[in-house]
């Protein structure tokens, strides 16, 4: 009995630290106002992309950082970073970003249709030639996806469900990408495993991307991005609390729902592409 109390009481003390800290600590002020591109004219609704949206300072810095960040999970030919909480069928036990994301995250809301903060973040890093499969996000998130490319070129290809190529987006380092309602809804989109990518009369952000039709666009030894969405139920906060100060059966639940979260996202990785392209 003892200690449970001495539990409970630990656990009572580290949320109202939390709230403390809070307090202390106000969020900072709003972001500049994110001037939001229309969506793409030759692109099916709802796809928008935006040149340099962070700076090379910026880039470099939160890249250095996110690759030092704890949570890593190695998946073929990339790794994987998901912060924010873990997204289940049940709902999601969320947990805040990380403090390196809260200012990206904050421009990146103004991409979702209500302006309201993303709370879950993916961070991938590929390797060289790697790409993922075509996949749909699923129902687990509220329909809108934010990409911001911290490293290499690659292009984003949108398929229907019957994996025709409909549109592609080059997508540049330093520049965003979002796709919301149809876009996400109604297409599948996934990367190919290739070491560079052609520019074809699909890609519907030339001008913006700086390429033309027959180019081809070499991409870089590492890509690393961030993708943002918001998660369309959450059945707990943990509210920063750490996992170490929860119940035994909440720790055993947190843990079930991440390696749950973990399986689904493991198999998405293509094959590396040949060591010369065709031809070479």
């Amino acid at each position: 009995m003892s200690t449970a109390l001495d539990f409970g009481a630990a656990l009572a003390a580290a949320k109202r630290e939390a709230r403390k800290q809070r307090a202390a600590n106000p969020p900072p002020p709003p972001t500049a106002a994110v001037a939001v591109p229309p969506p793409l004219p030759a692109a099916p609704p709802t796809i928008r992309y935006a040149a340099e949206f962070v700076d090379e300072r910026e880039a470099r810095a939160l890249a250095t950082v996110l690759r030092r960040l704890d949570g890593w999970a190695p998946l073929p030919r990339r790794r994987l970073l998901s912060v924010g909480g873990t997204p289940h069928p049940d709902g999601a036990w969320t947990e805040p970003l990380p403090p390196c994301l809260r200012a990206l995250a904050r421009r990146a809301a103004a991409f979702f249709p209500d302006g309201r903060l993303p709370d879950q973040a993916l961070v991938n890093e590929y390797v060289e030639g790697s790409g993922i499969a075509s996949h749909a996000d699923g129902p687990l998130y509220e329909p809108c996806a934010v990409i911001v490319s911290l490293e290499s070129s690659a292009r984003l290809d949108f398929f229907t469900d019957g994996d025709e190529r409909v549109a592609s987006v080059l997508l540049r380092p330093r520049s965003v990408v979002a796709f919301a309602d149809a876009a996400y809804l109604s297409l599948k989109h996934g990367i190919a495993a290739a070491r560079a990518d052609t520019v074809d009369d699909r890609v519907c952000n030339g001008a913006a991307a700086g390429c033309a039709v027959g180019d081809v666009v070499a991409r870089a030894p590492s890509r690393l991005s961030v993708t943002f969405r918001r998660l369309k139920r959450v059945a707990r906060r943990l509210d920063g609390v750490d996992a170490s100060l929860l119940h035994d059966e909440d720790r055993v639940e947190l843990e079930r729902r991440r390696r749950w979260w973990a399986k689904s996202i493991a198999d998405d990785a293509l094959p590396s592409p040949p060591a010369s392209p065709p031809g070479e």
